[in-house]
């Protein structure tokens, strides 16, 4: 039985189904899926160097500490996300430059193709973990459209059972 989440934007209209890709990236999919029971909400934004993406930062501030203490290993990974794939990518605490102190994680719904994850730092592998229903795809896109359009959002995540 596959497990499912959502992602909902209240402003853009935002509901997109996920099915986490448990068989393929184990320990991401029950990150989001721990995640998701706690039903955060979380700031995200359109990304400035990845394409079609609207990223949510997840330092280990804003995590339950049982999750900011995650150590993510690279399980189905890849630098370019496809339309409708849901991304977790990684950073050990110092790891890179600049981020906020503690672990880092950052979550990807990638809307289109063409991603790539290519940062002032270079080049980046993160996991793919969940995929967007394709009957859900089509309103996804147009709903992060409007957040590109508008700015920063809040982002909720939840569980379906």
């Amino acid at each position: 039985m596959n497990r499912i989440i959502r992602f909902t934007e209240l402003r853009s209209g935002l509901s997109a189904r996920c099915v986490l890709l448990d068989d393929k990236a184990p320990h991401s999919a029950e990150f989001l899926w721990r995640l998701a029971q706690t039903r955060p909400t979380h700031d995200a934004i359109h990304a400035m160097w990845t394409g079609p993406e609207l990223s949510c930062p997840l330092p280990a501030a804003v995590l339950p500490e049982e999750l900011a203490q995650t150590d993510m290993p690279l399980e189905n990974a890849s630098s370019f996300p496809q339309a409708g794939e849901i991304v977790l990518a990684y950073a050990r605490s110092g790891s890179i430059k600049g981020i906020p102190p503690g672990a880092f994680f950052d979550l990807g719904i990638f809307y289109g193709d063409g991603g790539r994850l290519f940062f002032p730092f270079g080049w980046m592998m993160a996991n793919i973990c969940g995929e967007i229903v394709p009957e859900d795809l089509a309103d996804a896109q147009s709903c992060i459209g409007q957040i590109r359009n508008s700015g920063a959002c809040k982002l909720s995540i939840e569980p379906l059972d």
